[in-house]
């Protein structure tokens, strides 16, 4: 159980932590809760206007019109890639603007070039999703547009004394048709008379 000293130091604390004040203070602390990646319900984050990204979206779908799931998916991953390159942008733009980077270049990537380095792994990698997302689709996209196996080329009259030849080369043993010169089944007056022997 806590003292009656515990319990006004208890009171006394809580009336410090009340949470943010000031209009800047509150502004960061309503950030707290946002979730990035597969976690957000918005593409957008304060201060990026919603009607640039269904802008975007829009000039995506119009330039490659995907038109199985697959495809979608892709076109939506580029749109992904470019909207987080363009906050990227953004981002390295506020960093050179940040007063602890005011004075000077070199000093700025000597003290804080982790920063820098991190953002352009996130660039880097944002970059070959793009690209990887791209050549797929692309890919995808020619497979459809090949046109279909042609039509088999017809197979040639096969004339009347011309006996058809098998893919395999091996045929059945059919006869050869007679002559028109001979009727079948008579002898040809050079053959030998039969003797009756």
């Amino acid at each position: 159980m806590a003292s009656q000293k515990q319990l006004l130091a208890n009171r006394l604390n809580a009336q410090k932590s009340t949470g943010p004040r000031s209009v800047e203070g509150k502004a960061r602390a309503s950030m707290n809760a946002l979730k990035t990646g597969i976690d957000a319900q918005s593409q957008t984050i304060p201060g990026e206007p919603i009607s640039q990204l269904e802008a975007l979206t829009d000039d995506y779908y119009q330039r490659f019109s995907p038109a199985t799931p697959e495809q979608r998916m892709l076109v939506d991953t580029l749109v992904d890639c470019e909207w987080l390159l363009r906050r990227f942008r953004r981002v390295e733009g506020q960093m050179w603007e940040n007063p602890i980077f005011e004075i000077t270049f070199a000093k700025a990537f000597r003290d804080d070039s982790d920063h820098f380095a991190r953002l352009q792994r996130r660039i880097d990698a944002t970059q070959r999703n793009y690209r990887n997302a791209l050549h797929e689709l692309q890919r995808l996209q020619a497979e459809e547009a090949v046109e279909p196996d042609p039509e088999p080329e017809p197979v040639p009259a096969i004339s009347r004394n011309q006996t058809p030849k098998p893919p395999n080369g091996f045929g059945p043993q059919v006869p050869a048709e007679p002559s028109a010169a001979a009727p079948p089944n008579l002898p040809s007056p050079q053959d030998p008379p039969l003797s009756d022997v």
